[in-house]
């Protein structure tokens, strides 16, 4: 008994040390900074212009910034949590291999949307460069190269996932 107990510390330190697991925690940790920073700055923000009748750019964009950064790091996490929305009418009415086919086709044409993004994103990722915010001088490409960031992790977890689900699916048969 005493061995299964130490086997299964085993796993779960395995576990937790994973690059998943790694990642995990990572974007946890980064969306609640980013959220917190954001509430701060706001909260600043109007303290100033409610006592002091002024406001401060540098914490309008910087809310901004941190807003747009845990929305595309938001949606990583979704498709990591399989939270995001999702047609399955079809898929959960089929069975064995047809629902293979039709699960593989799916995530085919998400992988295209996703492409599609992706070229965009960085075309925009690469325009918006030129520019820089006005209140913080920054460059305006690091902050749209969230999009980029954004659809490289979806499509890297909608690859993990099917390769996943369609190894799972072949050895219960």
């Amino acid at each position: 008994m005493e061995e299964k107990a130490s086997l299964q510390r085993a796993i779960n330190k395995e576990e937790k040390n994973s690059f998943k697991s790694i990642l995990n925690k990572f974007f946890t940790r980064f969306m609640v900074l980013s959220l917190s920073m954001m509430v701060i700055l706001v909260f600043i923000n109007a303290i100033m212009r409610y006592i002091f009748k002024t406001s401060l750019p540098v914490s309008e964009e910087y809310s901004r910034f941190f807003f747009m950064w845990t929305t595309f790091l938001g949606v990583i996490a979704a498709f990591k949590d399989k939270q995001h929305v999702a047609v399955t009418i079809v898929i959960d009415q089929l069975k064995g291999k047809t629902k293979r086919i039709f699960y593989v086709i799916a995530q085919i044409i998400s992988l295209i949307a996703m492409i599609i993004v992706l070229i965009g994103g960085i075309k925009y990722t690469i325009s918006a460069s030129t520019y820089k915010t006005v209140a913080t001088g920054i460059n305006f490409g690091i902050i749209a190269s969230g999009i980029v960031v954004m659809v490289a992790g979806s499509i890297g977890i909608i690859i993990y996932d099917t390769y996943n689900t369609l190894k799972e699916e072949t050895k219960g048969e």
